[in-house]
């Protein structure tokens, strides 16, 4: 257990004693992360009542009560051993039967959770133990806060003067930082005082820079909230259509049925390996009915249209040849309420079992690669483009740079192995990064070799005039990376002051494309360096300037693609 953690174990006991009133569950855990780098992505039991399994004192991202948590990005409960198979083992260990399992986050990132099992009287979880859940995950998250553990602690948009001109006494005195290699340059860091001094700078750029600062002290950067869902359509559909003939591949498997409930109509795709006859037909609908009223849904009442991959066999599939059906929710991040269905003419065996428990694990991925690659990107696409019309338009340099930096980031973010729909949200930030350019005056600074003291601190506020455009039209996530694209990781960046992993993964990535694009574009506002150069820069800046594992990646990645 951290020594931090320690320190703090008996406080944290009493809020996991405190919540067994409040949830009335028979037991709790309160796991953390092990480590204070939250990429480890090792979390540990830190406090507990009742909770005897030895097995899971240390738990990894890819245990599957973590991975759901973060996939949904929100709490979840099951009630039931048979609800989940996937959950059956984690329940039966404990000698439970249900789980509520609320995920602790601060900045985005997952510190912890808690899991708690089996509600008092043996009555099921409901929506109101989640939100008692909520209110014990936020006092864990206080406490955490108290001591600045994992960033949790708040930080301010507008930093205190007094405290800032301190912070500046101190690094004069200090060794000179390493150069900066980015546009602009690092500003004081005190904040802009733009009010009776000549400049080049608008009233109207000062109204904006003030009006962005306040509209962002007051939003905090969450997350966005687990509803926030894509609604399904018909080529969506079409898309969950072509994984469906890998289940037939599962041992015993006779058909295949995925439903979307909570959509309009609760479209359904089947396919199956023979003839379906209606018996059969209507036996899987009944079961999938059981789905649709435990989700107050309307059951589906026309038959949806059959698929035969592998052709119309002789035997059909009937009522009587189906032993056993099984359903599970496929938890894609993209789209809520997945439930694949399968028919088997024997009872699957472990190996089956074993082979439905991986296909799931393929077809979230899928469904989330084919969502991320069709409807949400047009979507975000369009709306940031909209966000850079008309103003980039008149400045060429700008637009070519901010395209240069999307695609940069795209392949980089790829090439980190992340997930599709992080490489997609990467993307899109790094095309708007700079649209807070837009109101500060952008054009009467344009092409100038030599700024003002005053002029660059105006031009050092579009990060926070950015988030403040950004978050209305693209959310939260994105806006977080657009306000911390200049953080640095020694903690002299701007607006926040921010250090390591409290900056966004996203921001992180950013910030190097953004300082590759400035170094060698041809279009920049500096003369271009040869790649040997900026490579070196690059390394110059690791640990300081840029993240040092992401400087190191992208200098391998560089030297792959031939940048």
């Amino acid at each position: 257990m951290l020594s931090e953690i320690k320190v703090l174990e008996p406080q944290l006991k009493q809020i996991v004693f405190g919540a067994m009133e409040s949830v009335q569950a028979t037991k709790a855990a309160l796991y953390l992360s092990s480590s204070l780098d939250l990429n480890d992505k090792l979390f540990e039991l830190v406090a507990s009542y009742q909770f005897n399994d030895p097995g899971r004192r240390v738990l990894r991202a890819s245990d599957e009560l973590i991975e759901r948590m973060t996939i949904k990005r929100g709490p979840f409960f099951i009630n039931g051993v048979a609800t989940d198979p996937r959950f059956s083992e984690i329940l039966f260990r404990q000698s439970t039967d249900r789980i509520l399992a609320m995920p602790i986050f601060s900045r985005g990132r997952l510190v912890g959770f808690l899991d708690f099992r089996d509600k008092a009287g043996r009555k099921p979880f409901d929506h109101p133990d989640v939100e008692a859940a909520k209110k014990i995950a936020e006092d864990v998250l206080a406490l955490l806060g108290s001591k600045n553990l994992w960033g949790a602690a708040p930080i301010p948009l507008v930093p205190d003067p007094a405290e800032e001109q301190k912070k500046a006494a101190i690094a004069a005195a200090a060794a000179a930082p390493l150069p900066q290699v980015m546009t602009p340059a690092t500003p004081p860091p005190p904040p802009p005082n733009l009010r009776g001094a000549t400049s080049e700078i608008s009233e109207s750029a000062r109204v904006a820079i003030k009006a962005a600062r306040e509209m962002m002290a007051k939003r905090p950067l969450a997350p966005a909230p687990a509803s926030s869902k894509h609604i399904l359509t018909d080529r969506d559909l079409d898309v969950v259509r072509l994984l469906l003939p890998a289940t037939l591949a599962i041992p015993g498997a006779v058909l295949a049925c995925i439903s979307a409930i909570g959509h309009a109509n609760n479209p359904q795709a089947v396919a199956a390996l023979a003839t379906v006859n209606d018996d059969a037909m209507e036996m899987v609908q009944a079961h999938i009915g059981a789905w649709l009223r435990r989700a107050n849904q309307p059951e589906t009442v026309n038959r949806p249209p059959l698929m035969y991959p592998f052709g119309v066999q002789v035997v059909p599939v009937s009522a009587a040849g189906i032993s056993t059906i099984l359903s599970a929710p496929v938890n894609a991040q993209s789209i809520e309420g997945l439930v694949l269905t399968i028919a088997f003419e024997r009872t699957p065996e472990p190996q089956a079992q074993r082979a439905l428990h991986i296909f799931l694990k393929q077809i979230e991925h899928s469904v989330d690669n084919a969502i991320a690659a069709n409807s949400a990107r047009n979507d975000r696409q369009q709306a940031a483009e909209r966000l850079l019309e008309p103003d980039f338009q008149k400045y060429p340099e700008l637009t070519e740079h901010t395209k240069l930096v999307s695609q940069m980031a795209q392949r980089f973010a790829a090439s980190l192995e992340l997930p599709p729909a992080q490489v997609e949200t990467i993307r899109i930030a790094a095309l708007v990064h700079d649209v807070g350019m837009r109101l500060i005056d952008y054009e009467k600074l344009y092409r100038r070799p030599h700024l003002g003291s005053e002029e660059l601190r105006a031009l050092a506020e579009h990060p926070i005039i950015g988030a403040a455009l950004v978050e209305p039209v693209l959310g939260p996530e994105i806006a977080a990376i657009v306000l911390r694209h200049h953080e640095r990781v020694d903690g002299k960046g701007y607006p926040g002051r921010l250090t390591g992993n409290q900056i966004p993964l996203g921001s992180r990535v950013i910030q190097i494309c953004d300082a590759w694009a400035a170094m060698t574009s041809p279009h920049s506002y500096q003369q271009p360096l040869k790649r040997e150069d900026a490579l070196v820069r690059v390394r110059d800046g690791a640990g300081t300037q840029f993240d040092e594992q992401l400087a190191a990646k992208f200098v391998r990645f560089v030297n792959e693609i031939g940048a």
